[in-house]
C-alpha cells in the first residue's frame, strides 16, 4: 500500500545543491598553467595535462557524493548496506555535468548548460531520496525520472568518448566503468538475487560489443546510439523476466526498446 513520502530534508539539499552550483561557476575563472603528468604502467604510457579547473570536475563529484550521503543518512527508510547505490547517479551526473562547463566558452550554450546542469542535478538528487522507499507514492515517479536520465548519460559519454578520438582500451575502461555503474544502480530498484552474476556478465557482453563497434566506420552520434541501443537492451531484460514469460519472450520484449537507438544511428551514418 502506498504512503505519504517521507520530508525531503530541504536544507540539506539547498546546502548540497549551493556547493556543486558554486563549484560549476567558478571553473570558467579558474585560469593554471597545465600540470604535466608522465608514467608508464606495464608498457603503457600515459601522457597527461591537467589544469586546476580538470580537478574540479572531480571536486563536482565529491560533493554529489557527500552530500547524497549526508542527504539520506536519516532517511527512516534508507539501508546502510545499500547507501552507496544511491550515490552512483548524483556522483557520476554530477562529474559529467560539469565537463561541457569546463571547455565551452562563457556565452549563452554556456549560461543554458549551467542552468539546465544545475536543475538536473538536483532534481536527480530528489529523485534519489525518494526512491529509497518503494511503498511511497512517488517512488515511481523517481524511478520514470532515474531511468532514462541514466541512459542518456550512457549516451553522452559514448559520443564524447567517440568525438576525442580515445584509444580501444580507453573507451573500454572509461564506458565498462559507466555502463556496470549504472547497471548496478538500475537493477537495484528490483529485488534480484543474482544481479551482481548479471552485472558481470552484462558488462562483459557490452564491451565485446565496443570492441565490435569500435573498428567500425561510424560517426560519434551513430557509434553513441549503437552502444546506448544494446546497453537498454542489457538493463531491460532483467525488467521484462518474468515466471509466466519465456526466455523468448522476455529477449523480444526488451531488444523493443532498442529498436529507436538502431533505427536513429542509421540517420547518422
Amino acid at each position: 500500500m502506498k504512503h505519504q513520502p517521507t520530508n525531503l530534508p530541504t536544507e540539506r539539499l539547498s546546502i548540497i545543491s549551493a556547493l556543486i552550483i558554486l563549484n560549476y561557476a567558478l571553473m570558467p575563472f579558474i585560469y593554471s598553467p597545465q600540470i604535466p603528468i608522465n608514467f608508464s604502467i606495464a608498457g603503457f604510457i600515459v601522457d597527461l595535462h591537467v589544469e586546476y579547473a580538470d580537478l574540479m570536475v572531480l571536486s563536482a563529484s565529491l560533493f554529489a557524493a557527500i552530500g547524497t550521503y549526508w542527504l539520506l543518512y536519516d532517511h527512516p527508510m534508507i539501508q546502510r548496506k545499500k547507501i552507496a547505490l544511491h550515490l552512483i547517479l548524483p556522483t557520476v551526473i554530477a562529474g559529467a555535468l560539469s565537463i561541457p562547463l569546463n571547455v565551452i566558452e562563457i556565452g549563452l550554450a554556456w549560461w543554458v548548460m549551467f542552468g539546465v546542469g544545475s536543475f538536473l542535478i538536483i532534481f536527480t538528487l530528489i529523485a534519489e531520496y525518494y526512491s529509497v522507499d518503494p511503498d511511497t507514492s512517488l517512488f515511481a515517479l523517481a524511478r520514470i525520472f532515474l531511468i532514462p536520465l541514466s541512459i542518456s548519460l550512457l549516451l553522452l559519454t559514448s559520443i564524447a568518448t567517440r568525438s576525442a578520438g580515445f584509444r580501444l582500451y580507453i573507451q573500454v575502461l572509461v564506458l565498462g566503468i559507466v555502463f556496470a555503474t549504472i547497471f548496478t544502480r538500475l537493477v537495484a530498484f528490483m529485488e534480484i538475487s543474482q544481479n551482481r552474476k548479471m552485472m558481470l556478465i552484462s558488462t562483459l557482453l557490452f564491451v565485446h560489443f565496443i570492441i565490435a563497434c569500435h573498428y567500425l566506420p561510424l560517426t560519434s552520434i551513430s557509434f553513441g546510439l549503437l552502444l546506448t541501443g544494446f546497453s537498454t537492451f542489457l538493463i531491460s531484460f532483467p525488467f521484462t523476466m518474468n515466471n509466466e514469460k519465456s526466455l523468448l519472450t522476455s529477449v523480444r520484449d526488451a531488444a523493443a526498446y532498442t529498436l529507436p537507438f538502431f533505427a536513429s544511428a542509421f540517420f547518422f551514418l
